[in-house]
């Protein structure tokens, strides 16, 4: 069956930090939920990257509470609606109210066959959450923008992501910088047990959200995908100085699939919450050769390696 790596990959990224009853009163935020005429969904589920999940009330608000700093990830579903995703941040953000607005309802489904020993529940999850998970995993890595040198048009990389049970290859383009700033990218997503899933997306300037999205799976026709605002929430940018101040180990030897290199090391986590490890390498559209993920108990849930890179990427589904 399908089971996309990199789906697993932020499952697995997202631990839950162990902190007293208090601590969770005090780290929460209301998460107000509406459609496009902004008025309140209720019974839409609230999902948050510590395990929490709730529903919305009759005024579409429900809170959701954190043990530990960080940044944390929302997922809010409601039937026959785009999905959303938010992050939040603590604590910067306690006490506010983040606002999920969900798209005009669509008959529409994910053509990728799970019913292949698959049970229903994950069936849901993935029809409901792939396209969300896929744009955080591939730009971002528990919310935070892990792109450590700017991708030029026309460079891709091409990365094999997953755990013990599953692995996926994944790339990544950078087609095309429109004159207002926009940006076009590629992503195929392959899996020895299906057909690629190829997508071409449109971002506003500065990568800040989704504007469209292209696909074609296999060598089907190429199709539109309803995009919403409030689909995709970009990630955020850590300071010179937090990088800086993340590196553990300088000029160290790293073989990958895509050739041996001399990387510095940088671990990056909450208290509590895990890590992310990362491989940095100048001259990589990227910057970034590896990555691994850490559970609160050091080991090592999931990773992703460099397989190639290029450049000369140009649109498939002839997008723009």
């Amino acid at each position: 069956h399908w089971r996309p790596a990199l789906f697993l990959l932020m499952l697995a990224s997202f631990g839950s930090s162990c902190s007293t009853l208090m601590q969770a009163k005090l780290l929460s935020v209301t998460i107000y939920v509406i459609d496009e005429n902004d008025v309140p969904i209720a019974g839409a589920i609230v999902e948050s990257s510590n395990g929490q999940q709730s529903t919305t009330g009759a005024d579409g608000t429900v809170k959701i509470m954190f043990s530990g700093i960080g940044i944390h990830a929302i997922t809010v579903i409601a039937q026959d609606r785009v999905p959303a995703t938010l992050s939040v941040t603590m604590p910067i953000d306690i006490g506010k109210t983040k606002t999920a607005r969900l798209g005009t309802p669509v008959e529409m489904s994910v053509n990728i066959n799970l019913s292949r020993g698959i049970n229903m529940y994950l069936s849901n999850v993935m029809n409901s959450m792939l396209y969300p998970f896929i744009f955080q995993t591939l730009f971002s890595y528990n919310g935070y923008d892990l792109e450590l040198t700017p991708y030029e048009p026309g460079q891709w990389t091409e990365w094999e992501t997953g755990d013990d049970d599953a692995t996926s290859i994944i790339k990544k383009a950078f087609l095309k910088r429109l004159d207002n700033g926009q940006e076009w990218w590629q992503l195929v997503v392959s899996n020895e047990a299906e057909d690629d899933l190829l997508m071409e997306v449109l971002f506003s300037a500065g990568r800040q959200s989704v504007r469209r999205l292209h696909q074609r799976l296999g060598s089907g026709e190429p199709e539109e995908v309803p995009v919403s605002e409030g689909w995709y929430t970009a990630p955020m940018a850590l300071t010179p100085e937090s990088l800086k101040g993340s590196v553990t180990d300088r000029s160290m030897s790293v073989v990958v699939p895509a050739g041996t290199y001399r990387a510095d090391i940088l671990e990056i986590g909450s208290p509590g919450a895990g890590l992310i490890r990362i491989w940095q390498v100048a001259g990589v559209a990227g910057g970034v050769v590896k990555i691994e993920t850490v559970d609160a108990d050091g080991n090592v849930v999931a990773t992703t390696v460099l397989q190639g890179s290029g450049t000369g990427a140009r649109t498939v589904l002839q997008s723009y």
